[in-house]
């Protein structure tokens, strides 16, 4: 028997290199610097070089040598961390490569199946022999065309009838469920746009939801209205509906005081404590959303609204018109009485409608933000925290509507009401009352309508008050 040659082991011997003779000098002036023989300067000089570039190839020749000479690691050479990542990401791929045609090949047996049954060519539950398909690498099945949606939907309804779910439909058919819901939303509006209404069906639905302001349900809109649909009804009327709502903002009036001072409002805001239930009066401007006053009882009576009077024209001067609903405790003798001591009219809004205090609930919805979570809304604690609150929204918010300003500095900027202004007033105000309260018919109507719209008509005489039709609501 023949013996196998042994591999030898390479050689590690490596032969002494070939100096050039012109770094003879410079090698021999870098040897003696490192053995001590000169110092660095006298050898920098001899090879004409400067100390500093001298040394530095001295210190490379030292961290070369120590490199050559430094023990190797034991056993075989590691391998690059570069390439074992490139090796387990290769890994990682060739494994979800796998799994995704394994995936393919049950996708396509799947729908080689569904075509047979939709064809009637199998019966449901029979076994066909699988099929391996050889297919050339980079190929790949083309997406079904735009124009195929409805054959693709027709085959969606037969295996829908079949048992078979949305879900595993979308999958046998290649597609998500999503794209299979999309382009059921866009052929059921296709369907819906050829059977339109006539116009007078329309015209007959759209009339009978305004007669109805709304109210009617779509069901019933189609079974007033035959040859009207129930989708078809429902659609008149989210447009009818949106139609309704614009005309009514259209018609409705938009009212800016224009001056602060003139027009004062208040309103009172319950809170829920853990010692029972606490009123919070608030005093506001009309013209600027500057809060003037405060006051906190435990009884919502005139005793509070009279305090809360008295202490705000002290400190801020009496309004011409005082804006407030129609509590109980905003017409007790004490509180007329100290009106009728500053010459100041009480304006009341129409019985049961809050959108003439519109104002003020948008500003009490401000205080919410600020006292939600107050528990116990008592002593000097509870002032101090409106206090701060006045402070933030009067001197600390710029708005918008203001011109970016605050609403303290349109308020300093505003004009004293003299006592001329009051008489003329108060003298207009009482001669329109009694023209409009002989025009007027009292039956179903509030006892103080005629008062209410010679303050309203008096304000937009003097300009202190305008009306725009078609705002804003």
């Amino acid at each position: 028997m023949s013996e196998e040659p042994t591999k030898e082991k390479p050689s590690t011997y490596t032969q002494a290199p070939e100096v050039p003779p012109e770094l003879l000098p410079r090698m021999a002036a870098i040897i003696q610097a490192i053995a001590g023989l000169k110092t660095v300067s006298e050898a920098a000089r001899e090879v004409n070089l400067s100390r500093n570039h001298f040394q530095t190839l001295m210190h490379e020749t030292l961290m070369a040598m120590i490199a050559t000479i430094s023990p190797k690691a034991v056993g075989r050479p590691a391998k690059p961390q570069a390439m074992s990542d490139l090796e387990q990401r290769l890994k990682r791929l060739e494994r979800e490569n796998g799994r995704l045609k394994k995936r393919v090949a049950a996708t396509d047996e799947l729908i080689l199946i569904a075509g047979e049954l939709l064809h009637g060519k199998r019966e449901p539950g029979q076994r066909t022999r699988r099929v391996r398909k050889r297919s050339s690498e980079g190929d790949t099945d083309p997406e079904p065309e735009p124009e195929g949606h409805h054959r693709l939907l027709a085959a969606v309804d037969r295996m829908k009838q079949l048992g078979v779910t949305i879900a595993h439909v979308a999958v046998l058919i290649g597609v998500d469920v999503a794209t299979v819901r999309r382009w059921r939303h866009t052929a059921h509006f296709c369907r819906r746009a050829q059977h339109e209404p006539a116009a007078a069906l329309a015209q007959r639905t759209e009339q009978l939801v305004r007669d109805l302001h709304g109210l009617v349900g779509a069901a019933a809109l189609s079974h007033s209205i035959e040859g009207v649909s129930r989708r078809i009804a429902a659609r008149i009327k989210a447009r009818t509906l949106t139609a309704m709502e614009q005309e009514r903002k259209q018609r409705l009036s938009h009212i800016t005081v224009s001056a602060p001072g003139f027009v004062r409002g208040m309103d009172a805001m319950y809170l829920a404590t853990d010692h029972g239930p606490r009123y919070a009066l608030i005093a506001a401007d009309a013209a600027v959303p500057y809060r003037t006053s405060f006051a906190i009882s435990d009884h919502y009576d005139g005793r509070l609204v009279a305090e809360l009077l008295a202490k705000d024209i002290d400190r801020h001067g009496a309004p011409l018109v005082l804006r407030a609903d129609r509590a109980k405790a905003h017409q007790t003798p004490e509180v007329r009485a100290i009106l009728n001591e500053h010459q100041i009219v009480l304006l009341h809004g129409p019985p049961r409608y809050p959108c003439f205090y519109g104002q003020l609930e948008r500003q009490n919805r401000e205080h919410r933000a600020w006292l939600a979570d107050l528990t116990e809304p008592q002593g000097s604690a509870m002032e101090t925290l409106i206090e701060r609150m006045f402070w933030c929204l009067n001197a600390l918010w710029r708005r918008p509507t203001l011109h970016w300003k605050t609403a303290q500095e349109c308020w300093n900027e505003r004009k004293d009401i003299d006592h001329q202004i009051r008489c003329t007033f108060r003298k207009e105000v009482d001669n329109r009352m009694r023209r409009i309260a002989c025009s007027l018919t009292r039956r179903g109507e509030p006892a103080d309508l005629a008062e209410r719209l010679a303050i309203e008509q008096t304000l937009e005489h003097m300009g202190y008050l305008h009306r725009q039709i078609g705002a804003r609501c």
